[in-house]
């Protein structure tokens, strides 16, 4: 691949995810990133999202996407993310609304962001690695409702009603896979009873899936791109075929080589160098720039011919990683960077653009 198309490739995309985040009207205001709740089961649709008055302007009725039936202010102004996952998908779609986020932004991160938002109380995270959910900081920034945002964990129920409990703020779920991101951001505008912005985010992400869809149609089985997705300190860390952090690849015409067991611990599957000259992948994705180093220095990998031709690339990381680091909405930016990489005739920057 030509480096500098490459290069003009990566900067196209990267516009398009900040168009994404600041989409309808918030000028270079933001962007979060995210976990959610993983080990999960699916979940089927509730009655219905849409919120009902029950007491004028003081309360209404929110059925989250569990079915529970949950009792809200008519006007929600102070909402807390119980995690990245949830700090991404709340600050693309309503990022005035939130009283506080789960993980502090980064320097490089407020610089494409309002710095305003680098004042947010830090939560902390209700599931999941890092610093645990400070209830004495969601109370005290007086807190109207606690969103968690992902794929359902078998207890989610039971999790949010002992939480609301506890410390008695409301507390939703709001499932958001992959496939239903679109109907994800019409429930939070059901939510906060104000869907201008998040109506227009979920048309630009139904147009992406579209896409998609469309891609996988057009591109026959023997014609797609086989690739393995390098990481760890040696490269011998992926993300399995099967793994929910390897989801993304299922929606772009690839195949990823790494057809192994799953693991459900960070840091994906280890696999040896002898598998992955076995599956001699026509080209590598690389989870950063020092691994990409190492791995050019290392003669095993240089064996294999999509190093030695320059049939690899560094997985963008900012203002999130494109393809799973969180495993959010930011992964939509990592679908049509994939996309204009390997098929650029199907995925062309005016069928992207929003």
């Amino acid at each position: 691949m030509n480096k500098s198309t490459t290069k003009k490739s990566m900067i196209s995309l990267f516009a398009i995810l900040l168009s994404l985040l600041i989409l309808a009207g918030c000028a270079p205001k933001g962007t979060p990133d995210g976990s959610g709740t993983e080990g999960s089961v699916p979940v089927t649709p509730p009655v219905s999202s849409q919120p009902v008055d029950t007491e004028g302007d003081a309360n209404r009725i929110f059925i989250d996407s569990v079915g529970r039936e949950i009792e809200l202010p008519a006007d929600l102004v102070r909402i807390a993310p119980s995690g990245t996952l949830a700090d991404i998908i709340l600050f693309t779609a309503i990022p005035d609304r939130l009283n506080g986020i789960s993980t502090a932004f980064t320097k490089s991160q407020l610089k494409l962001f309002d710095a305003k938002y680098g004042n947010l109380p830090v939560f902390g995270k209700f599931y999941g690695k890092g610093p645990d959910y400070n209830l004495e900081s969601v109370l005290a920034a007086d807190t109207q409702v606690i969103v968690d945002i992902g794929e359902p964990k078998e207890s989610i129920t039971q999790d949010m009603d002992d939480l609301m409990n506890q410390i008695k703020v409301p507390t939703i779920f709001i499932e958001a896979l992959f496939a239903n991101l679109p109907e994800t951001y019409r429930t939070i505008g059901k939510l906060v009873g104000d869907s201008s912005r998040t109506d227009l985010l979920a048309a630009y992400l139904d147009d992406v899936l579209a896409l998609s869809e469309k891609a996988k149609s057009e591109v026959p089985e023997e014609d797609r791109v086989r690739i393995y997705w390098a990481m760890g300190e040696l490269g011998l860390n992926t993300n399995a075929a099967s793994s929910f952090h390897a989801e993304l690849l299922d929606y772009v015409p690839l195949i990823n080589v790494a057809d192994i067991e799953a693991t459900q611990r960070g840091g994906g599957s280890e696999v040896s160098m002898e598998q992955v000259l076995t599956w001699d992948p026509d080209y590598i994705l690389i989870d950063d720039y020092n691994l990409m180093e190492e791995m050019k220095k290392d003669p095993a990998w240089m064996a294999l011919s999509a190093m030695k031709e320059g049939r690899y690339v560094v997985i963008p990381s900012q203002p999130y990683g494109f393809l799973a680091n969180p495993p959010s909405v930011n992964r939509i930016a990592g679908l049509q960077w994939l996309g204009n990489i390997f098929y650029p005739s199907v995925y062309t920057t005016d069928k992207m653009d929003a």
